[in-house]
């Protein structure tokens, strides 16, 4: 029996440069396009907001390649960004003037739910967003789609994709 689209992780690198991130905030929501998500305008700008915050967290801070894991749960989109700096995020307390340090303030006011929790690589950041669904469907994943066409799909045998990463 075939295993619904979204369950198949989606996972690519980002390398360690700030002009990387705009590309994976747009691959980010072209995945959950592909997914089939009625996001709708407000949660496609969220989820590119709360994209480019943890991916640029990530590359300022750990100074290495990322990998993005992007995948359906059957009820929300969860982003995970796993990068090889050890140390847990938090949000800071910035004040009024700082020109940064708000960018997980974002996260735990946009996200239905986010952590960061220590991993093999190093850490993982992830935050999930809640997808309504309709009566007509819309939300929904079809589970007759199958992922074909991206060679960058982790293996649906293996929920969580090895993730290696390499010196910059």
């Amino acid at each position: 029996m075939p295993r619904p689209f979204g369950e198949f992780p989606y996972a690519f690198t980002v390398a360690p440069l700030a002009e990387a991130v705009s590309a994976a905030r747009n691959r980010v929501v072209n995945r959950a396009q592909q997914l089939g998500l009625a996001l709708g305008e407000e949660l496609t700008s969220d989820l590119r907001l709360l994209t480019g915050e943890v991916v640029a967290n990530s590359v300022t801070h750990a100074q290495s390649a990322c990998v993005v894991s992007v995948r359906w749960t059957g009820e929300r989109l969860r982003v995970e960004v796993t990068d090889a700096e050890p140390n847990l995020v938090r949000p800071s307390k910035a004040d009024v003037i700082s020109e940064s340090g708000r960018g997980l303030f974002l996260v735990d006011t946009l996200a239905t739910e986010w952590g960061s929790e220590p991993c093999t690589a190093g850490k993982k950041t992830w935050f999930e967003l809640a997808v309504p669904t309709s009566a007509d469907g819309a939300g929904t994943v079809p589970s007759s789609r199958a992922d074909s066409g991206s060679e960058e799909a982790a293996s649906a045998a293996n929920e969580h994709p090895r993730i290696e990463h390499q010196a910059a």
